[in-house]
C-alpha cells in the first residue's frame, strides 16, 4: 500500500516536472511562442487587451487609453478559429498549389468570385446602412453604451434596431439589452429619456420586455394631436395666455401648446412647404397680438397673403417694392428711437420703465421673393454718398438684432427660409428666430432651420407642425383659423392704432362689437405709444423716396426727368449737400400729389 502510495506521489511529481521543463523550454522558443499567441487567438504580446474569455464576451478594455477594437471583445474561441482556420486554408492551398495545380487554381477561382461577391453586398448593405448609423443609432449608442453595459467599440446596429418612415425620421426603435441587465428604475427613465431625445420621439411610450434571456426596449412615438381643432377648442387657453405668450395649437395627450417672446425666443420662423397651412398660423398668431394692443407692420411682395388684415388701422401693409424699401427702412429709424427712450429710463436691473410704444410684428412674407428686388431698386435710387447695402435690408437685421427688449419682433414666413432669403451674407438673421414651425420640410431643409434636433417624422395632416424652441420639438395642430371671424375678433379687441408717419398704415375701420364664444384676452394696459420723430425739414430726391414721404409708384429717375420737364412747378432748390440737391420736404411732397390729380 506504501509502495502504491510513493508510486503515484513519484508519477505526479514526474508529470508536473515534465510540464515545468516543457513549459520551459516553450517559453524560450520565441517562434513557438508566436505560433500559440497566433492560433489560440492571444495578442501578440501575450497581455490581455480586454476581459474577455474563452467564452465569455468582453465588456471592459484593459489597454491604458481604455479602448480596444471590436476584435478584441470577442470570445477568445471565436478569435482562435479565425486565425486557425485562415492559416489552415493558405496551407491547403499551397499544399494544392504544389501537388494539384489547375484543381487548385480553379479553386481559387471560384472562392475568390464568390467572397468577392459577398464583399460586395456587405459593402453596398454597409454604405446603404450608413446614414442611418451616423445620424441615429451612433449617437444613441455613445451616448447610452454605459448605461446599458455595452462595450464602447460594439458596432451600434448589433443591439439598436430603428424602424425610420420615408423621409428618414425614426418611426420606433428596438434596443436589445445584455442579459441580467439591472433594470433599476432610474437607470430605466435615463434610458429612455437618452434615446427618445438622441432618436428625436417626442413624448416616447416605453415598452419593456426584461422577463427571459433576452430583455430588451422598444420605445414608439405616442398617440398624435387630434386630427382637428377649432378656435372654439382653444379659446379659453388664448384668454389664459400671458401678454407675452403666443398659444399654437393642441400637441399631444391635449396639451396646449405655448411659445414665449420673452423666454423662449422673440423673433419666429414658419417655415413650411405650399399649402402646409403658413397663413393659417400666421392668422392664428397674430389674431391673438393685436387683439391685445399689438401693431403689424406686413411685408407681402405677393400683394394678397393676408387679406383679411386689409384696412385693420393697427396694421401697416406693404406691397410695392416702393413701399416695402420705406417700411424696411424706417424700421431702423422706429428701433433707434425706441432705443432712445428706453436708454433715458432704464434702471440699475435693466428693467425699462418708459412706455417705447406698442409691441410691433414685423411679418415678412417670402423674403427670397422680395430680396432680390429690394436690391435692384436700392441700386437704381442710391445716390453716389449712399452705403452699398440697402437700408432696407439694414433695418431688417437691426430688428433681428436689438428688437427684443424694445418690443419688435419678426415672424419671417416662407417655403425655403435660407440665409439669402433674409438679406443677408449669413445665417445669423435665420439664428436670432429661436421659434420655428416645420410643415411639409425634406431632411436638407430640417437641417437648415433645426440641426441641432433630430428630424421627427414629418406630419402628414394639415394643420399640423412640429413646433421647435430650445426646450425641444413639439408636434402641434394649429386650429383653423376662419378669417373673418380673426378679423372680428382683432376689432373687439384691444386695438392700439398705427404711430403717426408709419409708412403704408391703412384707413381705420369701424370697430365691430363684442363677439360671443371668443376669449376675453384681458384688459392689457397699453399706454398711448410716443410720436415717432419727425422727418427732415429738407431732403434729396433719393432721400424722399427712400423715407416713402413720395407716392409708390415715383422714382428718383422720374423725379429727375420732372425737374427739368416742369421748371415753372418744380419746387425750387434748398441748398446743397454733396453732389446732390436738397428740396423743402413739404414743397416736394406737395408738388408729387399735385401732378397726380
Amino acid at each position: 500500500m506504501i509502495l502504491k502510495l510513493l508510486g503515484a506521489v513519484t508519477g505526479v511529481w514526474l508529470i508536473g516536472y515534465g510540464a515545468a521543463r516543457l513549459h520551459r523550454f516553450l517559453a524560450a522558443s520565441w517562434f513557438l511562442v508566436r505560433i500559440w499567441r497566433w492560433l489560440s487567438g492571444e495578442a501578440h504580446h501575450g497581455h490581455p487587451v480586454t476581459d474577455a474569455g474563452w467564452f465569455r464576451e468582453g465588456k471592459r478594455a484593459m489597454t491604458r487609453t481604455g479602448h480596444a477594437t471590436r476584435w478584441w471583445h470577442l470570445p477568445r474561441w471565436k478569435r482562435a478559429a479565425v486565425r486557425t482556420g485562415a492559416t489552415l486554408g493558405a496551407v491547403v492551398i499551397l499544399w494544392g498549389r504544389l501537388m494539384y495545380p489547375q484543381v487548385t487554381d480553379w479553386t481559387v477561382l471560384v472562392l475568390t468570385i464568390a467572397v468577392l461577391a459577398w464583399l460586395t453586398w456587405r459593402g453596398w448593405h454597409r454604405l446603404t446602412a450608413r446614414q442611418q448609423q451616423k445620424t441615429w443609432l451612433h449617437p444613441l449608442h455613445l451616448a447610452a453604451h454605459e448605461l446599458v453595459g455595452i462595450p464602447r467599440a460594439t458596432r451600434a446596429d448589433s443591439w439598436i434596431t430603428a424602424e425610420l418612415d420615408d423621409g428618414g425620421a425614426v418611426r420606433s426603435a428596438r434596443l436589445a439589452l445584455p442579459q441580467g441587465w439591472p433594470a433599476d428604475e432610474r437607470d430605466k427613465q435615463r434610458l429612455v429619456a437618452i434615446t427618445a431625445a438622441k432618436l428625436g420621439i417626442e413624448a416616447a411610450e416605453p415598452s419593456w420586455r426584461l422577463a427571459g434571456p433576452a430583455p430588451q426596449l422598444i420605445l414608439a412615438h405616442s398617440e398624435p394631436p387630434p386630427s382637428r381643432v377649432t378656435l372654439d377648442d382653444i379659446a379659453e387657453a388664448v384668454g389664459r395666455a400671458k401678454s407675452n405668450d403666443l398659444v399654437f395649437g393642441i400637441g399631444k395627450k391635449n396639451a396646449v401648446v405655448t411659445g414665449s417672446l420673452a423666454s423662449d425666443s422673440p423673433h419666429l420662423a414658419l417655415s413650411m412647404g405650399s399649402g402646409a397651412g403658413k397663413s393659417n398660423l400666421a392668422a392664428f398668431l397674430l389674431m391673438q397680438e393685436l387683439a391685445r394692443g399689438a401693431i403689424a407692420l406686413v411685408l407681402d411682395a405677393k400683394w394678397i397673403s393676408h387679406p383679411w388684415l386689409f384696412g385693420l388701422p393697427n396694421v401697416a401693409y406693404a406691397r410695392t417694392v416702393a413701399e416695402l424699401h420705406a417700411a424696411m427702412t424706417w424700421l431702423a429709424a422706429e428701433l433707434d428711437r425706441r432705443n432712445q427712450v428706453a436708454f433715458r429710463s432704464v434702471d440699475a436691473r435693466g428693467n425699462i420703465r418708459a412706455n417705447v410704444g406698442p409691441r410691433l410684428f414685423v411679418v415678412a412674407e417670402e423674403l427670397n421673393f422680395a430680396v432680390p428686388q429690394l436690391r435692384a431698386y436700392w441700386s437704381e435710387i442710391r445716390d453716389g454718398g449712399d452705403p452699398a447695402r440697402s437700408p432696407a435690408l439694414t433695418g431688417l437685421g437691426a430688428t433681428a438684432f436689438a428688437g427684443r427688449q424694445v418690443k419688435m419682433h419678426l415672424m419671417l414666413i416662407g417655403q425655403m427660409l435660407t440665409a439669402a432669403a433674409t438679406g443677408s451674407q449669413d445665417s445669423s438673421v435665420k439664428q436670432n428666430t429661436g421659434l420655428i414651425a416645420m410643415a411639409r420640410y425634406t431632411p436638407k431643409g430640417w437641417r437648415a432651420m433645426a440641426e441641432e434636433h433630430p428630424m421627427p417624422p414629418r406630419p402628414e395632416v394639415l394643420g399640423r407642425i412640429q413646433l421647435v424652441s430650445a426646450t425641444g420639438v413639439r408636434e402641434t395642430q394649429v386650429p383653423y383659423t376662419d378669417p373673418e371671424r380673426a378679423r372680428e375678433f382683432v376689432l373687439a379687441g384691444n386695438m392700439v392704432p398705427c404711430p403717426p408717419g408709419m409708412p403704408c398704415a391703412q384707413i381705420p375701420v369701424t370697430p365691430a362689437p363684442q363677439l360671443e364664444n371668443l376669449p376675453d384676452l384681458g384688459p392689457e394696459t397699453v399706454t398711448p405709444p410716443l410720436p415717432v420723430t419727425a422727418g427732415p425739414a429738407r431732403v434729396t430726391l433719393g432721400e424722399a423716396v427712400r423715407l416713402g414721404l413720395l407716392h409708390p409708384a415715383t422714382t428718383v429717375g422720374a423725379l429727375r426727368m420732372a425737374r427739368f420737364r416742369d421748371r415753372d412747378s418744380f419746387p425750387p432748390r434748398a441748398g446743397l449737400r454733396g453732389s446732390e440737391y436738397e428740396y423743402d420736404t413739404a414743397a416736394l411732397v406737395a408738388y408729387d400729389a399735385a401732378r397726380r390729380t
